[in-house]
């Protein structure tokens, strides 16, 4: 019965200290702990053709505050630099010629974010048949993360947001750009939910 009871108690020791190992989160890596400040440079839209307006400066306006909510030093830039017409491909294969360019010569970390979609639907047929009706939103952007001071891909992810807002026929056919906001605000937030936490600075 000792033996049991010993047994037991062993047993039950592992597991908590098995649980507070696993509750002990691994160090941030040092190329995030190590930014300075993130300069986000003005939003690119990178739909092909026609499209529905975006207000691209609110939008950077909340990937700024997102990133602050992260505890990241940022700062919003209003100009992409002298690399030109920015060119997915350079982005992707993060071509250092071109990341280089990117944003003002004194910043060293650089985010760009561009909109892949957006679109938003209204609910006819609900409004005919019920009285009632809404639109729906879709977002999907992409946002990269540069070290201009070796041409490097820090970080790099993709967000899809989805906004649906029901009521009245009159309301959600005004909706649409309401729509549309709340589905790139959903997309920013899935897009950094990859992205680590810095932690909380001292006071």
């Amino acid at each position: 019965m000792k033996q049991a009871i010993k047994f037991g108690v062993i047993v039950a020791t592992l597991a908590i200290c098995t649980m507070n190992c696993a509750a002990k989160k691994a160090p941030p890596d040092p190329k995030f702990t190590s930014i300075q400040n993130i300069s986000v440079l003005p939003i690119l839209d990178a739909r092909p053709g026609e499209n529905a307006k975006v207000n691209l400066q609110r939008l950077q306006n909340s990937v700024v505050w997102t990133l602050k909510q992260k505890h990241y030093p940022v700062s919003a830039s209003d100009t992409t630099g002298g690399s030109g017409q920015i060119d997915v491909d350079d982005l992707e294969s993060a071509n250092p010629a071109v990341i280089k360019k990117l944003g003002p010569a004194s910043d060293r970390w650089v985010m760009i974010v561009l909109v892949n979609d957006v679109h938003s639907k209204i609910n006819y047929a609900s409004s005919i048949t019920l009285g009632i009706g809404g639109s729906k939103g879709n977002a999907l952007i992409s946002g990269y993360l540069f070290d201009k001071q070796d041409g490097s891909l820090v970080w790099k992810g993709k967000g899809t947001g989805i906004a649906g807002q029901g009521g009245l026929a009159s309301w959600g056919m005004t909706s649409k750009g309401m729509m549309n906001n709340g589905a790139l605000d959903s997309a920013v937030r899935t897009l950094f939910s990859t992205m680590p936490n810095l932690p909380k600075p001292n006071k």
